[in-house]
């Protein structure tokens, strides 16, 4: 399995929303001076950095302010969020009943409240493994997004499509919708992510010159709005597409880079990684101990990795991919 699946696990993005600073010294009563709506915010900041108890307990403090408020509007907000953080949390029987609160108190009336409210019945459809009922949810989130220009909800909501989706068809078809709606919400820095996602569906079903041409997107946008890891996995994706329309060189030209990049940065799955594409590039040239040592060096970069305890299939596959080349 490649590296780039990571990214797509990962993808499965918050809200996204204004920061705003909280102050947490003081007493609770100093967080009451907040309004539903900014402790709704900071909250969400938190679940952006995948905290997600921390964000429950913001939440909570939403709710109960909301309530105070009388906001109905933030309340059915919190409520979806706490039951999302309880699923994340795998508390899924207590997150059903904030969800099911939530529900009681969501309207289409309220395009924000009603919007969260969906994204969350979606995916606890999605984690029920109900994928017929869970696309419909998300499909009526997208439409009922568009139409109220909350273009990054409909981003999410196109997302989760393609992640429910059943055919390499529709996934492609759902991550275009999800990168329009990005170009027509001007939220430039989903482009990376969704490029890459797009790419990978082309690389699964070994369409390669459909997969460079998103990577290579995916690229543009990852150097222009992510930190050093996106942009090294871009980089990475382009090399490795290379290496398997059977472009040699320009793949080296990419991947070596790659390498020194990740072995400065010491990040070890990138390190093997790539030098598992470097070697197989080897063996195909018909330099198989070249390419051998590579692989057994991509093996030892795996296991620094740790994934001869969490990944079980790279670490398998690494193996075999030996003892096949030792005969």
């Amino acid at each position: 399995m490649k590296i780039f699946i990571i990214l797509l696990l990962l993808l499965i993005i918050p809200f996204s929303v204004p920061a705003i600073e909280v102050r947490e010294k003081g007493a609770e009563s100093k967080m009451n001076e907040y309004t539903a709506d900014s402790l709704l915010e900071a909250a969400d900041e938190v679940f952006q950095s995948r905290d997600y108890a921390a964000a429950l307990e913001k939440y909570r403090a939403v709710l109960e302010t909301a309530r105070r408020e009388f906001n109905r509007p933030v309340e059915v907000e919190a409520l979806a969020q706490m039951a999302r953080m309880n699923l994340l949390l795998n508390q899924k029987d207590e997150g059903r009943q904030w969800l099911e609160e939530a529900e009681a108190k969501a309207s289409e009336s309220d395009p924000m409240g009603w919007s969260r409210y969906l994204g969350v019945k979606g995916r606890f459809q999605w984690q029920d493994n109900d994928l017929k009922t869970a696309r419909e949810t998300f499909e009526v989130m997208y439409n009922y997004c568009t139409t109220n220009a909350l273009w990054s909800r409909a981003i999410d909501a196109a997302h989760m499509i393609a992640i429910v989706a059943e055919t390499p068809e529709d996934q492609i078809e759902w991550g275009r919708r999800g990168i329009e709606a990005a170009e027509a919400g001007d939220h430039e820095d989903w482009l990376g992510p969704l490029w890459n996602n797009l790419a990978a569906t082309y690389y699964d079903i070994k369409k390669y010159d459909s997969a460079l041409e998103c990577y290579l997107k995916a690229r543009e946008y990852h150097w222009r709005h992510s930190g050093e890891l996106g942009k090294l996995f871009a980089d990475y994706h382009v090399g490795m597409t290379y290496r398997y329309l059977g472009q040699f060189d320009e793949a080296g030209r990419w991947l070596r880079p790659v390498l020194a990049w990740a072995e400065r940065i010491e990040n070890h799955s990138v390190i093997g990684q790539t030098l598992q594409d470097l070697g197989e590039i080897e063996i195909a040239r018909n330099n198989k101990s070249e390419g051998l040592k590579m692989l057994k060096r991509a093996r030892e970069e795996y296991r620094k990795a740790g994934f001869n305890e969490t990944w079980p299939e790279v670490w398998d596959g690494i193996n075999k991919r030996i003892d096949e080349l030792k005969k």
